[in-house]
């Protein structure tokens, strides 16, 4: 299942948190019609190249799966910067 939501945190020098929660499944229903009109240039790409569009479809929908459950965070002298995708 792809991620529905996002969760950023941003801590200050004061230890001081600010955290924000995105709605990623917005960002899928904004881009769904931009993959729509892009799907048949993409199509015909995939057999310019020799590669089976179907077999490529799968391999993005297990990259957007494999998302859930990433957490980066990055700090650096007292400030960070930190994401979880669930």
């Amino acid at each position: 299942m792809i991620p529905f939501v996002a969760m950023v945190s941003l801590r200050g020098r004061q230890s001081r948190t600010f955290r924000l929660w995105i709605p990623l499944f917005l960002v899928w229903v904004l881009l769904m019609p931009l993959a729509v009109v892009l799907s048949p240039v993409i199509f015909i790409v995939c057999l310019a190249c020799q590669v089976n569009p179907f077999r490529g479809f799968a391999a993005v929908w297990q990259l957007l799966s494999a998302l859930s459950h990433t957490e980066c965070a990055v700090e650096h002298g007292g400030a960070g910067v930190s994401f979880y995708i669930l």
